[in-house]
């Protein structure tokens, strides 16, 4: 039966969900390359369904920065994502490329992605109830199999707001396990738009966001709401979200020193149980490429000062 469940949930949804999507623009629309006009580095796990065996746990690197050297907005992203479920491993490798221009008082920005996505099943752990081991259903021993993988998005990027949409998949990738096996990864479409909301305290901001993802079968919608307080150089946030029919979760975390750490957990609303939830953590890092330009320092000659 898990089994049957995965195979179903890997055909209708085969990218993870972060709680910390807001934090995560290049992941999500490949447009997002440069969001922050910094290299951003970052970091993400996901452990779903805590509790039940073979159980989606999710690992994402990524890192993304406006080209250097170039005066035109240019940007790159390069990302790996490694997703355990189950009996099944899956990978995505991608490449963003992002060009931006001034519009209307904003940043608008075209996005481009280039990927390949690769899947491997093993069969040495399956359970057959005291029937054949050799169901033709199911491969014999291991199996693996990959394909190129395309993608798209345009951001629009304002001093107060941000909104952007993006197509995942676009090529309709088909993974053959083996000789009868195939899993067909199916295009989505995911909508992102957030703002700053400054407040009466100068130390204190709310950052509601809003992310829609669908197939045009199925859909999800992710509300949240972040407040920040900021207090000598340090940035303590925290929030909610609620995703309609689907679950709530609270994140909080700190920024400082360039660097972001966070946590949240998400409850399902279906009845799965609170202890079942999924546990979120983000770990990340921007920095100013133009710390590593070399600049013209002027200063005065100490033998001369003498």
């Amino acid at each position: 039966m898990l089994l049957v469940c995965v195979l179903a949930k890997m055909h209708a949804q085969y990218d993870a969900h972060f709680t910390h999507y807001w934090k995560m623009q290049n992941f999500y629309n490949p447009a997002g390359a440069g969001f922050e006009k910094k290299m951003a580095i970052y970091a993400a796990y996901s452990n779903q369904m805590t509790g039940f065996e073979g159980n989606p746990k999710t690992m994402l690197i990524n890192i993304d920065a406006p080209i250097p050297f170039i005066k035109s907005d240019h940007n790159l992203g390069l990302g790996i994502v490694n997703d355990d479920i189950g009996l099944f491993s899956n990978q995505r490798l991608y490449l963003n490329y992002a060009y931006g221009f001034k519009l209307f008082k904003g940043r608008f920005v075209i996005g481009a992605q280039v990927g390949l996505v690769n899947s491997s099943f093993e069969s040495k752990d399956i359970d057959f109830g005291g029937g054949s081991a050799n169901d033709p259903a199911f491969p014999s021993g291991n199996a693996d199999g990959n394909n190129l993988d395309l993608g798209a998005g345009l951001l629009y990027q304002h001093k107060f707001f941000y909104a952007g949409i993006s197509a995942f998949h676009l090529n309709a990738p088909l993974i053959e396990l083996g000789e009868k096996n195939e899993i067909q990864i199916d295009p989505y479409l995911n909508f992102m738009a957030g703002c700053n909301i400054p407040l009466k305290n100068p130390l204190l901001s709310v950052q509601p966001s809003l992310m829609v993802m669908t197939d045009f079968v199925a859909w999800r919608a992710d509300i949240s709401a972040k407040a920040t307080y900021t207090y000598n150089e340090r940035e303590f946030f925290g929030g909610i979200t609620y995703s309609p029919t689907v679950s709530v979760a609270a994140f909080l975390g700190i920024e400082m020193m360039n660097i972001t750490l966070s946590y949240g957990y998400e409850i399902f609303t279906s009845g799965v149980g609170a202890a079942n939830g999924n546990h979120d953590i983000y770990i990340g890092y921007k920095v100013d490429l133009g710390t590593f330009k070399k600049g013209k320092n002027k200063h005065n000659s100490i033998r001369i000062l003498q």
